[in-house]
């Protein structure tokens, strides 16, 4: 039950869910007829006293779990009419916007996916029963089998497409950041501090360290830049490989070193982000990991990955996408923070005097 630790955090189901199996370890709570009280308790258990509430209802020691009858005996305070149906409002746009998010960076990448090279490489990419593969051409890392993990498709790519993704970063703009200091404080000191986790959570768990000094400013990174998960496993659901793509929320916040900064030409970073978020775009860059226990990203593999080079009608399509996609993020974010903001500074203190 640490400060970043999931435990006892709530999330709003939507239709990026459905149809989903559901971990026996998270407790589904089904909403009453009164959707909009249901919002707003919703909103109440993501503040920080909602948190701490649902954190009293644990038992056990090691992994603890939450006992269902205390969870259900919590008290919920309820806010005036007026300012319950603002709340449940705002929960509604959370849930609509985080929906319109996905549904738009799912057409950006299919916009990339229509192309023949993919569909090509995607074939080449399916997972097979088989566990051993036939590799005539060069291996310029020991970690021979993630390089070649993509079968063909790595060497057809780099014949079909010319451009490589250095063709298109900035000079001196694929690095890892800097290794940072761990030291917690508290608000109003410091800045948040997102790790490779928070990075692709729909709402991130950040702690404090006091702000970076001169020599770690690389912590901070730019609005557009892209961010890879380059530190971890290959297993299912793992991270290494993610891609993400910095808002102007995450410009004002400190980033793990642990993820691999590519600093891209502005006119190519919303294309190569839709690119290297789709299947063939984690298989390619899973093909540059090193090592054995916890891989890690070597930069020159990277560096030389084949990408496509798109037409103006193409391009101009997935930066729709992906901008609308982005700005739907933005606003269920915002969106969300509102209604427990609200909660926090407006009912709590009334309820709690």
């Amino acid at each position: 039950m640490e400060e970043t630790n999931l435990f006892g955090r709530s999330i709003i189901a939507d239709e990026r869910l459905i149809g989903k199996i559901v971990s026996p370890h998270i407790l589904r709570l089904s909403p009453v007829d009164d959707l909009d009280t249901a919002l707003y308790t919703y909103a109440f258990l993501c503040s920080k006293i909602g948190i701490r509430m649902v954190h009293s209802c644990a038992y056990g020691s090691s992994v603890p779990s939450i006992s269902s009858d205390l969870l259900l005996a919590l008290p919920i305070p309820l806010a005036d009419d007026t300012t319950l149906k603002k709340i449940a409002d705002l929960i509604r746009i959370t849930v609509n916007e985080r929906e319109r998010y996905v549904r738009e960076a799912q057409f950006g990448r299919l916009c990339l996916e229509a192309l023949p090279e993919m569909q090509e490489a995607i074939a080449m990419c399916q997972e097979r029963r088989a566990r051993c593969a036939l590799w005539d051409g060069e291996l310029p890392t020991m970690t021979g089998w993630t390089y070649a993990s993509t079968g063909r498709a790595l060497s057809y790519l780099r014949k079909r497409w010319t451009a490589r993704l250095g063709d298109f970063i900035q000079p001196g703009g694929l690095l890892y950041g800097p290794r940072s200091s761990r030291t917690r404080c508290q608000p109003p000191y410091g800045i948040d501090f997102w790790s490779q986790r928070d990075l692709h959570l729909i709402r991130p768990i950040p702690f404090r360290i006091p702000t970076p000094k001169q020599q770690d400013s690389g912590l901070l990174v730019p609005e557009n830049t892209l961010l890879i998960a380059s530190r971890g496993q290959f297993t299912e659901g793992a991270l290494f490989g993610k891609v993400t793509i910095a808002t102007a929320e995450m410009a004002k916040v400190a980033i793990t070193g642990d993820a691999v900064r590519l600093h891209i030409l502005p006119e190519y970073a919303l294309q190569l982000y839709a690119f290297l978020s789709t299947s063939i775009g984690l298989r390619l860059l899973r093909t540059s990991a090193v090592g054995n226990s916890i891989p890690m990203m070597r930069l020159d593999l990277v560096k030389n990955l084949p990408v496509p080079t798109l037409d103006s009608s193409i391009a101009q399509q997935v930066n729709t996408h992906v901008k609308n996609a982005l700005e739907a993020r933005v606003t269920a974010a915002n969106a969300e923070k509102e209604a427990v903001r609200i909660i926090e500074e407006e009912v709590l203190p009334e309820w709690l005097a």
